[in-house]
């Protein structure tokens, strides 16, 4: 494939992030501008704004995460009745929960 390369493009990188690009480079066997050029037509961005409806999807499953601690006391403290039935509310809210946000996931802003 005869391509004329004309533009030059600069960025600035951590020394950490030339690191991680180099070794990932090394590893694809492709020169700098080679792994450069595959890594921007075949990776794709996705773009996605983080409203307070996403704040409340995350808030809830951080709720979720301190409520299964009490229901390891209730089952620690021998009252499994009461553990099971909390269990099975919070499970059908984490399904709920992790359902919305993968709705959210499948639509981002921009996409390519």
């Amino acid at each position: 494939m005869n391509r004329v390369r004309d533009k030059q493009f600069n960025i600035r990188l951590t020394k950490e992030e030339l690191a991680a690009f180099e070794k990932k480079r090394t590893a694809s066997g492709l020169g700098k501008t080679d792994f450069f050029v595959k890594m921007v037509r075949d990776t794709d961005i996705k773009v996605y704004l983080f409203d307070d409806d996403v704040k409340a999807i995350m808030h809830e499953l951080r709720k979720i995460g301190v409520n299964l601690n009490q229901v390891a006391y209730l089952a620690n403290t021998f009252q499994s009745d009461k553990a099971q039935t909390a269990l099975r509310y919070y499970q059908n809210s984490f399904c709920a929960a992790m359902d919305r946000l993968s709705a959210f996931l499948d639509k981002p802003l921009t996409e390519g």
